[in-house]
């Protein structure tokens, strides 16, 4: 009992170190490379044991891996409930074990059934990152949480993510799934005593693969974005005020200021076409406040500019987490609202009831249900803060006719002055202009404020908690790419696939099928054990 127990520390220690890779390669560390790794020694754990003892080391896996990389998402529960930090933890930690622990668990024990002796080398190559790849569309589908998937850890390597262009993020951590199991089963190879051959064997073809995108996709992307029109300046503003848990009147005239004296900071001649201001940059309704809507209208006729920015909007009982579109001639250029709430926060059963009047601090909003274009001087696919980490509702944007994606946040809540949320957020919508190959001007409240181009090259940013403007020429774009054609066609062949490879795997196990019937005994041999018997 005792060296079970010592194995079984021995698994839980190189589990949890393997996961601590998973976060050593996201932002703000950005090790990259450990990607690449992070999965070994999980598989490598599971390969010896059955699926039941697999799932637990998964689950294991997820559940520090989750606590890794969104430690910060305690305190900014605990700060925008107003609940300490111990009831903070355990919700978080209730939320890691069903949306993390859970899918990584489920991984784990279904490469449990899938690696060993069973199929060929090819078969298994292909089966574990499928099989990853479709636990992680589960994930985002299902769950709806798709934070810091394991194609984000290569947000900075522009060859290798032009894939993403026909198979979106989900094809990226195919391919680093697909790392991790080669060199896994090169390890194998080496400890069993098959030799180096055999080693160099399972690495070949995954390194062609691999290689072979990341050089297709350097030299896609040193062409540059060509096919653009109607290139215009476009800035963006971030004044680093920190968010409030109750908007008051001293606030929103504190934000708006701030927001006024930063946008007075740019050119009026030869200025930006288009200003972007964050989410909640204003906390008043335009509605009621004409002074204000005047004073608004009023800034970009004399920049000459159109101004999106984000603030509440009332209308017939409803409160809606808007983006509003003021024209350089000053007249309204429409709204968005928000599609996607926070669940707890914006909408579900902790948030706020929703008033009957506009509240000065609304707490809970009403989802919108129209894509985010609006008519600037291209057509702007808008989104709200963690609606970019949503690739079908930009797709459905681009669909609509949006050429250039604004993206405007408020990751003040997250952050708490760390800066590792922003930089993990800013790292995911990256994939999205490279997704649609748009460019992508993003706006937040504290940071990261910036502008990416459609191969996912960073143009330019504004750090976390800095005061600034950033300013950078963008083109509109029409084409269509695969991903936004077909959308998420690679990811769910992959889940079909890891089904199929399953569910053949368990029907051919040895308990699987029923025992044979007993065939009847010749007559002869009746007689002559009754004989006997007498």
């Amino acid at each position: 009992m005792a060296r079970m127990t010592s194995s079984g520390r021995a698994r839980a220690f190189v589990v949890m170190a393997a996961a601590g890779g998973y976060a050593l390669a996201l932002p703000p560390f950005d090790h990259a490379g450990l990607a690449w790794l992070t999965l070994v020694p999980l598989l490598l754990v599971v390969r010896t044991g059955s699926p039941r003892r697999a799932f637990s080391c998964g689950a294991l896996y997820g559940f520090a891996a989750g606590w890794m990389v969104t430690w910060w998402l305690t305190q900014a529960v605990a700060r925008y409930f107003a609940a300490g930090i111990l009831p903070a933890a355990l919700a978080m930690s209730a939320a890691y074990a069903v949306a993390v622990a859970g899918t990584f668990g489920l991984f784990a024990a279904g490469a449990a059934l899938l690696v060993g002796d069973r199929g060929t080398l090819s078969s298994r190559l292909i089966a574990i990152p499928a099989l990853w790849t479709a636990v992680e569309v589960l994930r985002a589908r299902l769950l709806a949480q798709p934070w810091a998937l394991l194609g984000y850890t290569q947000h900075a390597h522009i060859g290798l993510i032009q894939i993403a262009a026909v198979t979106g993020v989900y094809g990226v951590s195919f391919l680093v799934a697909l790392g991790n199991a080669a060199l896994a089963e090169a390890l194998v190879a080496l400890r069993d005593g098959r030799g180096p051959r055999a080693a160099c064997r399972a690495l070949a073809v995954p390194a062609a693969v691999i290689g072979g995108v990341w050089l297709v996709g350097t030299a896609h992307a040193l062409r540059g974005p060509d096919g653009g029109f109607a290139a215009q300046p476009v800035a963006v503003v971030q004044t680093g005020v920190p968010p409030a848990f109750h908007w008051t009147r001293s606030y929103a005239e504190k934000q708006l200021l701030a927001h006024l004296r930063a946008t007075e900071e740019l050119p009026l001649d030869g200025g930006p076409a288009l200003i972007v201001w964050p989410e909640n940059a204003l906390t008043l309704y335009l509605e009621s406040e004409p002074l204000v809507a005047h004073q608004l209208a009023r800034l970009a006729t004399r920049h000459r500019a159109d101004l999106l920015l984000g603030g509440p909007r009332w209308e017939d009982g409803h409160t809606f987490n808007s983006a509003r579109l003021l024209r350089a001639s000053g007249e309204s250029g429409g709204h968005y609202d928000k599609q996607r709430l926070v669940l707890f926060a914006e909408s579900g059963p902790l948030a706020a009831p929703a008033p009957e009047t506009a509240d000065e601090s609304p707490r809970a909003f009403t989802a919108g249900s129209v894509p985010g274009v609006l008519q600037s001087f291209v057509p702007l696919g808008v989104s709200i803060c963690h609606e970019i980490l949503y690739p079908d509702l930009i797709g459905r944007a681009v669909r609509a006719g949006a050429s250039l994606l604004v993206n405007i946040a408020n990751d003040g809540w997250l952050d708490g002055g760390y800066g590792v949320a922003s930089r993990q957020h800013f790292a995911m919508a990256v994939f999205r202009a490279v997704e649609t190959r748009r460019y992508l001007v993003r706006a937040a409240t504290t940071g990261i404020s910036g502008i990416v181009d459609p191969f996912g090259r960073v143009v330019d940013t504004i750090a976390p908690g800095s005061v600034g403007t950033a300013t950078a020429v963008v083109a509109a774009r029409g084409e269509l790419t695969p991903y936004v054609r077909l959308g998420d066609a690679f990811a769910l062949l992959c889940l079909l696939h890891a089904a199929a490879l399953v569910a053949a795997t368990l029907a051919a196990a040895p308990g699987a099928q029923a025992p044979a019937a007993t065939p009847p005994l010749p007559r002869e041999a009746v007689a002559a054990t009754k004989r006997r018997a007498a």
